[in-house]
Formats: C-alpha cells, structure tokens, sequence
C-alpha cells in the first residue's frame, strides 16, 4: 500500500482523496520564488505518490486583515489526489517555508479513482500559475482615477469656455 492511499477500513480499495489548498503567499515574492514553491510541492506529491490536477494562481489580493504587517498577498490554488499521510507532509513544509503566510487543505472528495480523474496541469499552466497579476481592487482605482482626471479636465475646458464667452460679451457692450 503506498502513502497516497487512504488508510480507512471504510474507503473503496484502490482510491485516493480529492483535496484543495488555498496558499496565501508574501506580497513581494517574485515568478522565480513562485515557480520554486510550484515545484517543491510537486516534489511532495511524486515522493507520496499523489498527483496534482489544478493549479491557478490568482494573484495579489488585498487580505481582510494585515498577515505579519502584510496587508497584501498572492493567491494559489492547487487540487490534487493523494492520502491524509500525504497532506500531512504537505502541511509540514507549508509551514517551514518562509514565503507562505497562510494555507488551507480541504476534502472536495473521497473515494475517488485516479484514473478517472484526468490532470489539467501541463508546463504551460505551471508557468501561468507562477505569473502574479494585479490586485483587481487597484485596477478599479487606477480606473476611477483615471475617469475623474477626465472628468476633472472636462470640466476646466467648459469653465474655460465660459470665461471665454463673458469676455465677447464685454467687448460687444
């Protein structure tokens, strides 16, 4: 029996668990530092016998609450299959690792056949996935300030005007 197995006397012979971590990461990691942790966990999962079936970086997030004086930090989400053994292993070196602030494991499912369950991870998305893109709350602000700065310089054009039209009347008396 390999560590990816799930060890319970009511789970179905040959099946592993669905799970789902949420990482959240420092602020001012880089692609490399992503791509680094990428990999490592990748590792974990090859040594354990797990597989990992999604990951999706969803960039830097402003947090509900500051994390260490961070109030920012970059989403990362990984499904994949394993054991409970293995998640614990997981867990460990989440916890050892200096860029990872918070995480969170949960069961999506149990009793699943790996074969069944295809892997949508290839180069391509593990590249994506170390790519980190903008806060969704700063491009809002960069986009309301912009729309004010052009409603602001629309409104010194008609004031402009407006003088110019009290100058014509002027001269016209």
């Amino acid at each position: 029996m390999t560590e990816a197995q799930i060890r319970s006397y009511s789970a179905l012979r040959n099946t592993q668990r669905e799970f789902e971590t949420t990482l959240i990461l420092r602020p001012d990691i880089n692609k490399d530092g992503i791509a680094s942790i990428v990999t490592r966990i990748q590792a974990i999962f090859e040594k354990n016998g797990g597989r990992m079936q999604k990951i999706d970086n969803w960039g830097l997030r402003t947090l509900a609450y500051p994390i260490e004086t961070n109030k920012r930090g970059i989403y990362l989400y990984i499904r994949f299959l394993g054991g409970s053994d293995m998640v614990k292993e997981l867990e460990r070196n989440l916890r050892i690792w200096d860029n990872v602030m918070r995480y969170l494991t949960v069961v999506i499912d149990g009793d699943v056949d790996p074969a069944a369950r295809p892997s949508d991870v290839d180069d391509q998305t593990l590249d994506a996935a170390s790519d980190v893109s903008a806060d969704p709350l700063d491009i809002e602000a960069e986009k309301a300030a912009a729309l004010s700065a052009t409603i602001h310089d629309a409104d010194d054009d008609d004031d402009r005007d407006d003088d110019d039209d009290d100058d014509d009347d002027e001269e016209e008396e």
